[in-house]
């Protein structure tokens, strides 16, 4: 008689008894885009991003999905490790003032589709920011209320929402499920009392399981953690503990992002006493032990961030190899073009990228103007975009066939990465980071942890970026901020 032989667990933590663990420290892209904001020009504004819309809408993205990310900007309370563009503010009024402007946003965008005869193929929305769990009931509801003059939210494949689970109640969740959301991400970042302390973020796993009863649950299709190594008074024994209470609640998306202390940046990042943040090279031993813990307990490592349960739309794609990458992070790849509303927000579709003010005054000037509110944008050349496609298809498939890449844009791939290919194969296959043979570049588990650097070598703008190591050496995102801004109070 046969005996059922358990499947073995991926092993990572193996790469601690290499020379490799130091380097995952090393500074660099975290590739949400190619080329990186600091290439792209301010002389990129209204009028710009119109013919770059109707270029995109009437060509090669015709009826093409598209995804609307809204940067809500305020939050109840602040958190003394964030990096986000937000306000803090409890006034109704002033959260009500400028959700008047995402309004009249809202239609400008409607206004230049009807204008210009396109029909655009909305079939996700993400609600980010900031919180925009701090919209109030009535608020959110005058938001998607005008949302859907320009979508159809039931033929919508998923509206995604950040939720602050310290302001946000049974009631608020119903709502915002009435109302079409149907995933909700919460910023749990670490479970430890004395850490929830030290960030002025405490809230207790009884909170979170308070409000993540099974009927909450059965709302909505996909809940979504979001976890901070590196923060004050982190140890490796304490993310252990915390990682255990992560698993009894069981969330179908996980996304783990090394805490950037900025303080230079980010004036409120004083109140964390550097003193009491873990030492550096304890940093990328938090982050394999976390990666190890995540696999063992049956989560797919998707990308470099992010971990998905196997019935999960993200480990689904990954398994098809329909991953995309965008400002929001990994996605399972049915939207690869964004539109942004709101301000800070950045938003890409085919070979454009654009984005909006961060000064509200700024914002609220080019709305009041009939204008969109985009500062700076991008126009990708033929060699930027066959370069996006190699570096995203590293991240989101730790793999590359360049004979395929040449038959899709018409070139001799592996002639075009010729020089990549050779540096790949001297510089990083001895190491055991990646394998290369006929033209297919395949990324090892030891190189999944230093894929940025993989990734570096297809990027021509190395050494050419002037905010290059400044503000890019940590994972930032449309929900968590593209350039650090001030914080402000109201």
């Amino acid at each position: 008689m046969s005996m059922l032989v358990a499947r073995p667990v991926l092993r990572v933590d193996d790469i601690k008894q290499t020379g490799l663990l130091n380097r995952i420290n090393e500074a660099g892209h975290y590739y949400t885009s190619y080329p990186s904001l600091g290439q792209w020009s301010k002389d990129f504004t209204h009028n710009e991003y119109e013919d770059a819309l109707k270029d995109f809408l009437t060509g090669e993205g015709k009826g093409s999905p598209l995804h609307i990310y809204l940067h809500i900007p305020f939050c109840a309370k602040l958190c003394w490790y964030c990096i986000c563009n937000i306000v803090i503010t409890n006034n109704r009024d002033k959260i009500q003032f400028f959700l008047d402007y995402m309004l009249r946003e809202i239609d400008l965008l409607r206004d230049f589709f009807e204008r210009n005869n396109l029909k655009p193929n909305f079939n996700e929305i993400h609600f980010g920011g900031g919180t925009p769990s701090h919209l109030d009931n009535d608020q959110f509801t005058q938001l998607v209320d005008r949302l859907s003059t320009l979508v159809d939210f039931k033929t919508l494949d998923e509206v995604t929402m950040e939720i602050d689970p310290r302001t946000t109640t049974q009631e608020n969740l119903r709502h915002f499920a009435s109302k079409g959301v149907t995933r909700i991400s919460f910023g749990i970042q670490d479970f430890d009392p004395e850490v929830q302390k030290a960030i002025n973020r405490v809230q207790p796993p009884e909170m979170i399981d308070a409000l993540l009863t099974s009927e909450i649950r059965a709302l909505f299709s996909g809940v979504n953690f979001d976890l901070l190594y590196g923060l004050p008074l982190q140890t490796r024994e304490s993310l252990r503990n915390t990682i255990e209470l992560v698993r009894k609640f069981h969330p179908d998306r996980i996304t783990l992002l090394k805490y950037a202390h900025v303080p230079d940046l980010r004036k409120h990042m004083k109140l964390i006493k550097d003193v009491e943040l873990p030492p550096a090279d304890e940093l990328p031993v938090m982050f394999v032990d976390i990666v190890q813990a995540l696999l063992e307990h049956g989560y797919d490592w998707i990308g470099l961030d992010h971990f998905a349960k196997s019935t999960d739309d993200l480990a689904i794609a990954a398994k098809k190899r329909t991953v995309w990458r965008t400002f929001n992070g990994f996605t399972p790849g049915r939207a690869h073009n964004i539109v942004g509303l709101g301000p800070t927000t950045t938003g890409a579709f085919g070979r454009y990228y654009g984005q909006n003010a961060y000064d509200f005054s700024e914002y609220y000037k080019a709305i009041d103007a009939g204008h969109f509110p985009v500062f700076r944008g991008y126009k990708m050349s033929d060699d930027d975009v066959i370069r996006r496609d190699v570096i995203f298809r590293l991240l989101c498939d730790q793999k590359v066939d360049f004979a395929q890449i040449g038959e899709k844009y018409g070139v001799n791939g592996p002639e075009y990465f010729r020089r990549e290919l050779e540096r790949l194969s001297t510089d990083f296959s001895n190491d055991g980071l990646v394998k290369v043979m006929n033209d297919v570049v395949e990324v090892t588990t030891h190189g999944r942890f230093l894929i940025r650097s993989l990734c570096k070598v297809f990027d021509n703008f190395v050494g050419k970026d002037p905010r290059q190591y400044k503000i890019s050496q940590y994972n930032i995102s449309n929900t968590r901020s593209q350039a650090p801004e001030s914080v402000q109070q109201t």
